[in-house]
């Protein structure tokens, strides 16, 4: 009796062992950069699109989708973060000078996520060194912030218009990236087929390149004077928003 009931606890051991085994997700999707924030009507030309305050701009995703939990990511360089009153989308308040923090870390956005933002954490990140010598800040102190923006983006653009408000004259700087969660059915050797957050569920995997982002700055007298300092980098193409 006692090696058979030996026998038959070793027989259940291994079958609860092989259960998660048969049903674990299939590798999470790595990092892709398919998410589109750019001026409305603007053409990518191999870094950020240029426009001005108010910029009028468009969120869409290339690739696989749909996209959910689409957060913003803005960079700022110091003399915009210094008199920064608010950022605006559509008229209401999205972020304030309180939403900022100075990039002390190589990368950002942070891999680890926060709960209680609901930050998700992020398997993309930006070279810090990167953003800034897109800013044209190199070796400069940069400040970013992170927040929700859309429970989800298609194939089809959705427009908004983003509005920095200073308390001050600056040189405004802000460069605006966007951060997402691509999904898909995991397929189960069992047979059945079903849309799960597994343990690969929370961070982002999709996001925008910095020739897929926008680069906010002052206005005309600003914008041809960016347009003369990078133009030789080949970095920006110029769109002036049309009052």
């Amino acid at each position: 009796m006692r090696r058979l009931a030996t026998f038959t606890l070793i027989v259940i051991s291994l079958v609860l062992i092989s259960v998660p085994l048969v049903a674990a997700c299939e590798p999470c999707p790595e990092c892709a950069d398919t998410i589109k924030v750019i001026p409305v009507g603007a053409t990518e030309n191999g870094g950020p699109l240029v426009t001005t305050s108010p910029a009028n701009l468009m969120i869409l995703h290339t690739g696989q989708g749909p996209i959910k939990n689409v957060w913003l990511l803005i960079v700022l360089n110091t003399p915009t973060y210094d008199v920064l009153g608010e950022i605006k989308i559509n008229g209401t308040t999205f972020m304030t000078k309180s939403d900022f923090k100075l990039v002390t870390t190589q990368k950002i956005p942070p891999i680890a996520a926060n709960s209680t933002t609901g930050y998700p954490g992020s398997s993309c990140q930006y070279n810090s060194n990167a953003t800034r010598d897109k800013m044209g800040e190199t070796a400069n102190p940069i400040y970013y912030g992170i927040k929700f923006f859309l429970p989800k983006i298609t194939t089809q653009a959705q427009n908004f218009t983003v509005t920095v408000e200073l308390t001050g004259p600056a040189d405004l700087k802000a460069l605006i990236l966007a951060l997402g969660r691509y999904d898909w059915n995991n397929n189960y050797s069992f047979g059945s087929s079903a849309e799960t957050d597994c343990i690969c569920y929370k961070p982002f995997n999709r996001c925008s390149s910095f020739s897929k982002s926008t680069l906010v700055v002052p206005e005309l007298a600003t914008l041809l004077t960016t347009a003369s300092t990078f133009s030789a980098l080949g970095l920006f193409a110029i769109r002036r928003r049309k009052n």
